[in-house]
């Protein structure tokens, strides 16, 4: 599915009718922008209850999770291992599905000293840099659905921590199953599956790039989407300039895979101010891991990944682009028992 939209707002901006929303929230930009401030920086962590509905599911890795009560205590969780976190909000990309439903992608990155401890061990005072994008639905003031990506393997290695050794012993799928239903569902990006009726040139240039890169696992038009002034922000901190460099790692990434598969959910577009676009893709691989991969060598076992992606296009090329997934949820399911 492919949402546009032309309407420009920020925090603190334009008034966009929002019904069921509380009236101190401008847009839905403003709504996003505020509502992590207050609970993230701010410390209220009660917001939540005020702005996530109490049967709320979050999709993160390949799990699901339901309940106001665990993002409560996710929130608490993550604020005592990291309470001076700061959350750079780097851009909002927003869509309405229908009346009174909206959509938001939200990309973040976050600054934070690790002062508690985690999962992975006792507080190491280092300091980390890590990048998160939450995708919304929100209605009448609450959130409902939300799909998560954090680049937690780029945490555990700034907290020197072995990131494989601390998958095996997790026990995230020990009881819980990966979920890798979507193989059964699993379809073509046509037009026509994804309900499309029309592009602007912008989501035409991001469709393609679905199509030829990823379903079809080739780099070998990336001129068309790439130049050498382009910026490639991928996981563990790894920013990737100009098309040539570009194309070696979308390599790395599909050759990390055998019977790599791609499933495009829903793609969001923005028009700015300057005339270029910002877009989100939200979509999904699976394959088998190919051990010596992206996520080095671990074993190969099938893997089900969500990546979130956004887009910033000018002149018809992609400017700079964030991908982000969770590739120490993937090492938890390799070594899953």
């Amino acid at each position: 599915m492919v949402y546009s939209e032309e309407k420009i707002y920020e925090r603190d901006g334009l008034q966009q009718d929002l019904p069921g929303f509380d009236k101190k929230y401008n847009n839905i930009v403003d709504y996003i922008l505020k509502i992590t401030e207050e609970i993230w920086e701010d410390k209220e962590v009660y917001v939540i209850n005020d702005t996530y509905t109490k049967d709320i599911l979050i999709h993160s890795g390949a799990r699901q999770i339901n309940g106001i009560d665990n993002v409560i205590k996710g929130t608490f969780d993550t604020l005592d291992s990291f309470p001076d976190r700061k959350m750079g909000a780097e851009a909002v990309i927003w869509s309405k599905d229908q009346e009174g439903v909206f959509y938001s992608s939200h990309r973040i990155g976050s600054n934070a000293t690790n002062s508690g401890s985690t999962v992975f061990g006792e507080a190491t005072g280092k300091k980390v840099f890590f990048r998160t994008i939450a995708d919304c639905k929100v209605k009448n003031n609450k959130i409902f659905e939300e799909w998560l990506v954090r680049d937690n393997l780029t945490i555990i290695q700034q907290l020197d921590f072995n990131p494989i050794e601390m998958a095996k012993k997790s026990t995230t799928y020990k009881a819980v199953k990966p979920n890798f239903s979507f193989n059964k569902t699993y379809k073509t990006l046509d037009k026509t599956n994804l309900n499309i009726t029309k592009l602007t040139s912008q989501e035409e240039l991001i469709y393609k790039l679905f199509n030829s890169i990823w379903k079809d696992n080739s780099t070998n038009n990336i001129e068309e989407f790439y130049t050498e002034s382009s910026t490639f922000y991928a996981i563990c901190n790894n920013n990737i300039e100009g098309k040539t460099a570009i194309q070696s790692y979308l390599n790395t990434f599909l050759n990390s895979f055998k019977n790599l598969k791609v499933k495009l959910e829903r793609i969001s577009s923005n028009k700015l101010e300057d005339g270029t676009t910002e877009i989100a893709a939200r979509w999904f691989v699976n394959g088998i891991y190919n051990t010596g991969g992206i996520l080095g060598e671990a074993l190969e076992k099938e893997v089900y990944i969500p990546v979130i992606t956004h887009y910033h296009i000018k002149d018809q090329k992609i400017k700079d682009e964030w991908m982000v997934f969770d590739g120490f949820d993937a090492l938890c399911q390799i070594y899953a028992q």
